[in-house]
């Protein structure tokens, strides 16, 4: 019988070797795709994220300024009715759009109108400070008006009518008719049919690794609805009535290290080093406001 042949211990080295490149590039793909998972989940949470901040914009800001005037002046004075002393909030912003520095933190500030379906049965002359009586087609939305001079400063007691460039402060909803007792700071027109329109406001601004959204509107102090903004830069050209919205949004790991190392594109401004241990993404969003 032949007598059977071993391997030989240069054959065995070489398979070794093979197994060993063969093994070390089999790790080092399943790291990369790992690595590359995680870079994706960050991305696509922190893409989520702007999309909800500017989902959440998206309503007032399509609607802002709409019966209000636009410049500074006008705005502030609108709010300002002979024969009352205390004025609301807004009567202080620059107008129904404006941006805030406070301790280096910016703040967007935005007046807009929730829409009703009642409409104005007939046109209507307002002179200034003078009450009147109008009105309405349609179920008055009375469960959302404060009505009454003792609260001039909260906005809820505020309408406005988009054809018209001056708010209406509500003395008063008259019982068993469909008509609103108000009065406006200066001569103004309601056009028949125009719709009856309620005025509300909010600030908002990022802070802490949270976007805060506070509702001037009642005062009821600012709340978070947005984890992982680490900032938030807001641009507005009041000439062109356009505003521009930029976010620098966190992915959802923290890691021990800095992870990153250059500013996102879009982004301008500083990064803090927490924040540089998440990975970020920056988002802009433009919006012209039509009112």
């Amino acid at each position: 019988m032949k007598k059977g042949r071993a391997f030989t211990l240069t054959e065995l080295l070489i398979v070794a070797v093979i197994v060993a490149i063969v093994g070390g590039a089999g790790v080092s793909l399943l790291y990369a795709f790992l690595q590359h998972e995680e870079l994706v989940k960050d991305t696509t949470v922190a893409h989520q994220r702007g999309e909800t901040v500017m989902a959440v914009l998206e309503r007032p800001l399509l609607h802002a300024g709409l019966g209000v005037p636009d410049d500074k002046a006008g705005f502030q004075s609108a709010f300002k009715i002979g024969g009352y002393s205390l004025y609301p909030e807004v009567a202080s912003w620059d107008g129904p759009v404006s941006v805030k520095n406070i301790s280096s933190i910016e703040r967007l500030r935005v007046v807009y109108v929730v829409l009703t379906y009642c409409a104005a049965e007939e046109s209507c002359d307002v002179t200034s400070g003078d009450p009147v009586e109008v009105s309405f087609e349609g179920e008055l939305p009375s469960g959302q008006i404060l009505a009454g001079g003792g609260n001039i400063r909260n906005l809820k007691s505020w309408v406005a009518f988009p054809a018209s460039k001056l708010p209406f402060f509500v003395e008063g909803i008259v019982v068993y008719s469909n008509k609103i007792r108000f009065r406006a700071s200066g001569h103004v027109f309601i056009a028949q049919y125009d719709r009856l329109c309620l005025v509300r406001a909010i600030e908002v601004y990022a802070y802490s690794g949270f976007f805060y959204v506070e509702d001037v509107t009642a005062g009821s102090g600012r709340q978070p609805v947005v984890e992982g903004i680490a900032s938030a830069k807001f641009e507005y050209d009041n000439d062109k009535g356009t505003l521009a919205v930029t976010l620098l949004c966190r992915g959802a790991k923290r890691y021990d290290r800095e992870v990153t190392t250059e500013n996102p594109p879009l982004w301008e401004g500083e990064i803090s080093d927490e924040d540089r241990h998440y990975r970020l993404i920056a988002m802009r969003k433009i919006w012209r406001v039509r009112n």
